[in-house]
């Protein structure tokens, strides 16, 4: 007998712990779940939206239930232009999301799947970078930037990065270019002193050397800009332009 007496203790401590732990968000959404399966499509937009509120600190996530019973009711309301973006919040943040057919009525299946195809459609129409995971278009990118610089940025949709990264790579292999003909004029003039013991040979010598550091200091410059440029393409992730979520 005392066993039984501890046993329902311990079952109304358990049951009196999980009602506390219901929060706000949660019990809003069973008076929006009761209210639209009795009929009350008004109290269940009420019931649904203020959850919306107190679940704001929740992740997308957890706001997807209210987003789908609100889809749900402005369905029943005829208002489709409004279900229609409630069912694309869904679709936003699970694509693979599906309603049941046998369960659901066919009138908000049909609405939620052009809500589906819509965005789909918008998506597959954007930049294949724009729909790649992050990791592999940083991979894709690396290696087009590691070939070419600049071609990364191009790829990643980074147009004035990737201007800029591949003009600077092109001005600095010029000046590259062109510093090491200039050593190699410098050196030449050096060599053709006939002895040490000419006046101008220390003056040759100075001007072989000062040219000679000179294009060191522009190849290190031309391997930093080419460092950068494969660093960004790798590490950088894509910015999209245009949001994807419908506020």
């Amino acid at each position: 007998m005392r066993k039984l007496f501890f046993i329902s203790i311990l079952l109304l401590v358990t049951l009196v712990v999980s009602a506390s732990a219901q929060t706000p968000a949660d019990s809003l959404f069973h008076v929006a779940q009761i209210a639209y399966d009795n009929g009350d499509f008004e109290g269940a937009e009420v019931a649904a939206l203020r959850g919306l509120r107190s679940a704001e600190q929740l992740d997308e996530f957890g706001q997807l239930k209210f987003h789908l019973l609100l889809g749900f009711v402005y369905v029943a309301k005829e208002q489709k232009g409004v279900a229609l973006q409630e069912f694309t919040r869904v679709v936003v943040t699970n694509p693979a999301y599906e309603l049941d057919p046998v369960q659901i009525s066919p009138k908000i299946v049909e609405v939620f799947r052009e809500a589906k195809k819509v965005y789909m459609d918008r998506i597959m129409s954007e930049p294949e970078v724009y729909r790649m995971p992050q990791a592999d278009v940083r991979m894709a990118a690396s290696w087009r930037s590691a070939v070419l610089p600049g071609w990364g940025q191009f790829y990643k949709k980074q147009d004035v990065k990737g201007a800029a990264l591949a003009s600077a790579q092109l001005v600095s292999l010029a000046a590259l270019i062109f510093m090491q003909i200039e050593v190699n004029g410098r050196h030449n003039d050096y060599l053709d002193k006939k002895t040490y013991f000419d006046p101008t040979v220390e003056t040759a010598y100075s001007e072989y050397r000062r040219s000679w550091q000179t294009r060191n200091v522009v190849g290190y410059v031309t391997l930093g800009i080419y460092l950068v440029n494969y660093l960004d393409a790798l590490y950088t992730p894509v910015f999209h332009k245009k949001t994807r979520n419908e506020k």
